[in-house]
């Protein structure tokens, strides 16, 4: 098959268990680029956080962010972005200030991080992240996701649980064993958004490949035509793709990228 673009998850894939980059694996991903393929991190993180490990590379990238809701094509152009429901949105606020959830809300513009305690690094915190006692009415407005951390049997889980049928919820187990929860619109994930961009950059699906490590990845497994799972993947995400590479910190999306190239 003809490689055309490659989505890549980060936490777990991309990123090795020190959150880096390795210097094989930019490496491999400016062979890639220099072979015409679009990369794009696909990620829960918003847009300006998703692109941010790739900017060594030098060249623009896509990108599927805040899990989906959120798709540019190379260099920031818009693609889709897909709003969380107003209503939902306020009362989602609401229950992160009731449950004392550490969660990430995610704009176009910038994301706002929510914990019941202002960081330490809230002084320097860059333009494009924000660190907040509660969310306000104006960041809900723009609202594209939710990345809430919430341990299972959470006491508060079945308030958003009742929502189920208006939002679409992911939960995964990140590569440092947090529970985490990305909450998007309906219809809205990794698979969506790889979907939105296929059609964006003018090629069929079959012609993307996707490598990824946890059950979030899932739906984009189920888009591209190549499916690649790292070997430090959760077994259900193994399952669903079509070939297994190295672990993150064995540079196995490096160790994919060279076997196609």
């Amino acid at each position: 098959m003809t490689v055309r673009l490659i989505a890549i998850d980060l936490d777990g894939t991309l990123l090795n268990s020190a959150g880096e980059v390795s210097p094989r694996t930019l490496t491999a991903m400016k062979a890639a680029q220099e072979r015409g393929i679009l990369l794009a991190p696909a990620t829960a993180r918003w847009y300006q956080a998703a692109i941010r490990p790739l900017r060594p590379l030098g060249q623009p990238v896509a990108a599927i962010a805040s899990g989906g809701a959120d798709v540019r094509g190379a260099g920031g152009v818009v693609v889709e972005q897909r709003l969380l429901d107003g209503t939902f949105a306020e009362f989602l606020a609401g229950l992160c200030d009731r449950a004392g959830w550490t969660a990430t809300l995610s704009t176009p513009e910038r994301a706002y991080r929510r914990a019941d305690e202002l960081p330490a690094w809230a002084v320097n915190a860059p333009e494009w992240l924000k660190p907040v006692t509660s969310f306000e009415a104006g960041q809900l407005r723009a609202a594209l996701s939710v990345l809430a951390e919430a341990t299972p049997g959470d006491p508060h889980m079945p308030e958003l649980d009742a929502w189920a049928d208006r939002i679409s919820l992911h939960r995964a187990i990140s590569f440092n064993g947090d529970a985490l929860m990305t909450i998007t619109a309906p219809g809205v994930d990794k698979g969506s958004g790889l979907f939105a961009l296929c059609r964006h950059v003018g090629i069929e699906p079959s012609q993307a490949v996707a490598i990824g490590d946890s059950e979030v990845d899932i739906p984009m497994f189920r888009v591209a035509g190549v499916s690649v799972a790292m070997g430090n993947a959760s077994p259900e995400a193994r399952a669903a793709a079509t070939q297994v590479t190295g672990e993150a910190d064995e540079d196995g999306v490096a160790q994919f990228i060279e076997s196609l190239l």
